[in-house]
């Protein structure tokens, strides 16, 4: 999400970006006992695995405790939306393949729900909403091959593609602050009391004015402007103003304000952007064609 974090949940216009990761479910059912059988793959490693005893998802074995009761609570929210879901007394033979960190909190999630519910032939943004209670542009994003223009209209997702493609993409930066913010509680604890109409217009002008921005003086115009307001609503100090002041450039927060992503925009070369933010020993940086899908 580059642009409406937070007041996206009030309505406010956000522009998103499908990324180049993928998340991939396979499915087979074989005789024996009535269970989901789980395993979570990065590139070739096995990084989590569960087996869930059916009908009642009882964990009989698991590496990651927490994952496991999450899984849980997921598949029992599909069966909910559909009875149909896991009705055959089989065992089920589930791996889902990542060619990313999931600790880089860039969609795991997402496509996780997305790919549960479309196994579970359910609504993925009905599953996501009673799970973790979002705006789901993320699972929009997941079912998406080009940037996006979401929004909330009466707490229903509409959304349509964008043509978002800068000239200016190759001075576009994305820089993972190894803070891996948990957006559920961030907004959980967000008072929305001072996100008054004003400001969700101003931000849904500027979610429109970067999807249409032809250089980069004014993206990074638009950039400040949107970190100005966002800060008056979550009462935290712009990014850029707290750890990269020196930074000759814009930087930009992304998701839950003070973890995740910041987005960083400069006429400087690669170099100078790579040099650094690997002094502040970040080393997870992404150019934007490294990691956006856009046609």
């Amino acid at each position: 999400m580059l642009t409406g974090e937070y007041l996206v949940l009030k309505g406010a216009l956000s522009l998103a970006l499908p990324l180049r990761f993928t998340q991939k479910l396979t499915v087979t059912e074989h005789e024996g006992i009535p269970s989901v059988r789980w395993k979570s793959m990065i590139d070739t490693k096995l990084w989590f695995n569960s087996t869930l005893l059916l009908p009642d998802f009882r964990i009989a074995e698991t590496n990651i405790p927490q994952l496991s009761e999450t899984l849980v609570q997921i598949l029992k929210t599909a069966k909910l939306l559909n009875p149909n879901f896991l009705k055959n007394s089989t065992d089920y033979q589930v791996t889902s393949f990542m060619d990313f960190d999931p600790a880089w909190g860039i969609g795991s999630s997402s496509s996780l729900i997305s790919n549960i519910a479309y196994w579970a032939e359910c609504d993925p943004f009905e599953l996501n909403n009673r799970i973790f209670n979002g705006s789901g542009y993320d699972i929009a994003c997941a079912r998406s091959e080009s940037p996006i223009i979401f929004n909330l209209s009466e707490k229903r997702p509409v959304y349509r593609n964008s043509g978002f493609d800068p000239s200016f993409r190759n001075q576009i930066y994305f820089i993972y602050l190894n803070r891996k913010q948990n957006s559920k509680e961030a907004i959980q604890k967000l008072d929305f009391s001072s996100a008054n109409a004003s400001a969700l217009s101003a931000i849904s002008e500027i979610t429109l004015a970067m999807e249409q921005a032809n250089d980069l003086e004014t993206f990074e115009q638009l950039m400040t402007l949107h970190e100005e307001i966002i800060s008056n609503i979550v009462q935290i100090k712009p990014i850029k103003l707290l750890y990269f002041n020196d930074f000759n450039g814009s930087i930009k927060s992304l998701g839950a304000w003070g973890g995740d992503y910041i987005m960083a925009v400069s006429s400087e070369s690669e170099e100078y952007v790579r040099d650094y933010f690997n002094s502040k020993n970040l080393n997870t940086i992404f150019r934007f064609d490294e990691i956006a899908m856009f046609h």
